[in-house]
């Protein structure tokens, strides 16, 4: 029989081959996709989403602060994948037909109180939905005899997010924000006859995030009192942004056996960013006119497993080192770092890098973005013309719509040549 074919499929759909440190630390835990790093934009400067304040629905998976942060400009935005990302499609050396697929979409929503509450800061409120679908593929049952397929059970799980969000503006920019997590895994599993049948585990979980965004140029303007403007009209900036998470808090997952069940992978995240360049005045709206980013983040998965198949989860930020592994960039123990770069012409093409190592993991990512609010922009800040067509004027101050698109690369990793593709759609300035 191929019963025993459904454990390798899944331990292999994780970029992993027994025994490696990937293997042991992944297999520990249950429902593991939960830390694939999701948003397009995000995966190609290596997955530092988390830590680099965006507009990308997608973003709030990675940390729920984010939607804090769209809810000061009344915004809305969704995303989706085009249409689905193969996982590690280059993986397989078994005599199967099998792909591993994972679709995202996500849509939120926010509105600034200031005026409704006559608040002396600036401070918004978000809510927003995202779902997480991983195809794992099908597994096959056959005769012992023969290669007659007497059953099947397809592999998937599910993992949709509703979060909520809060931000606060006054010299700095604040957000926290939650998930709350609703998980369904069907995983296979054999009978007590011998049969093979699905098993569909449904924890529930919670994220919970924070990202502080410090407009240091800002600050220093206004502390000196003095314009920091270089020609024309056209000011440096510099941002230095902080993120938090902690994601995967909540209950054991349980197939069958309650006496039996996994953790799920409860992490703990710390992230670094900077961005620089120079901008402008675009119609109603600042303008990025060259910009360049920089990100550090480091994950633990904050579970330990004991050889009695008992488990306890560890307390803080595990062994995440804030100095090793988010300012030097050092990879310690089971620590994950991500690392990644972003330059962007305009707000309007962008071209990113980034690299993934630790917890046995090591690929390098690359990706770029394409944004139509960016062009628009750059017209009406080369035309004086165009910046007086009101329609044009509009979408410059309030739409965007985004392509974006990433790729892993490593010639010993098995996650070499997966790809994301994405559209965002962003309207700010909402009405409400």
């Amino acid at each position: 029989m191929k019963t025993r074919l459904a454990i390798v499929i899944i331990v292999s759909a994780l970029g992993l081959s027994p025994g490696t440190l990937l293997a042991q630390t992944l297999s520990s835990v249950a429902t593991p996709a939960l830390t694939f790093s999701s948003s397009p934009r995000g995966n190609g400067m290596g997955g530092v989403e988390a830590t680099i304040p965006s507009s990308d629905a997608a973003a709030t998976i990675a940390n729920p602060g984010q939607l804090g942060l769209f809810s000061l400009e009344n915004f809305f935005n969704a995303s989706t994948y085009l249409p689905k990302t193969e996982l590690l499609p280059r993986m397989f050396t078994y005599p199967v037909d099998i792909t591993h697929t994972m679709t995202v979409s996500a849509l939120n929503a926010g509105i600034n109180l200031t005026n409704l509450l006559s608040l002396p800061f600036s401070a918004g409120v978000g809510i927003g939905y995202s779902r997480t679908f991983v195809d794992w593929g099908e597994v096959f049952l056959t005769n012992s005899s023969s290669p007659q397929v007497i059953g099947s059970v397809a592999m998937n799980d599910t993992y949709e997010n509703y979060s909520v969000g809060l931000g606060v503006e006054y010299i700095v920019r604040l957000g926290i924000g939650m998930n709350f997590k609703r998980i369904a895994s069907r995983m296979p599993g054999i009978t007590p006859a011998g049969g093979l049948a699905a098993f569909t585990a449904t924890p529930s979980a919670t994220d919970f995030g924070i990202l502080l965004d410090l407009p240091l140029s800002t600050i220093v303007s206004k502390a000196s009192g003095t314009s920091l403007s270089i020609v024309n009209g056209i000011d440096p900036f510099l941002d230095v942004a902080m993120s938090y998470v902690k994601s995967g808090v909540g209950d054991a997952v349980t197939y069958v056996d309650p006496s039996q069940g996994d953790p799920l992978p409860r992490t703990a995240l710390v992230g670094l960013s900077l961005e620089g360049g120079i901008s402008a005045q675009s119609g109603k709206s600042n303008w990025k006119m060259l910009s360049f980013a920089l990100a550090r983040q480091a994950e633990d998965i904050l579970v330990i497993r004991h050889s009695d198949g008992t488990f306890e989860y560890k307390g803080g930020l595990g062994d995440l080192a804030i100095g090793d592994n988010v300012l030097v960039g050092r990879v310690t123990g089971n620590v994950l770092v991500r690392k990644g770069w972003q330059i962007g012409a305009g707000e309007f093409i962008y071209i990113r890098g980034g690299s993934v190592e630790g917890n046995g993991y090591d690929y390098s990512t690359s990706g770029y973005s394409v944004c139509l609010g960016g062009l628009v922009r750059l017209l009406e800040f080369a035309s004086p013309e165009i910046a007086g067509t009101a329609w044009l004027a509009f979408i410059g101050d309030h739409i965007d719509l985004q392509y974006h698109s990433a790729s892993y690369a490593s010639p010993s990793s098995p996650w070499d040549g997966t790809t994301f593709e994405g559209l965002n759609f962003v309207f700010r300035g909402l009405p409400w």
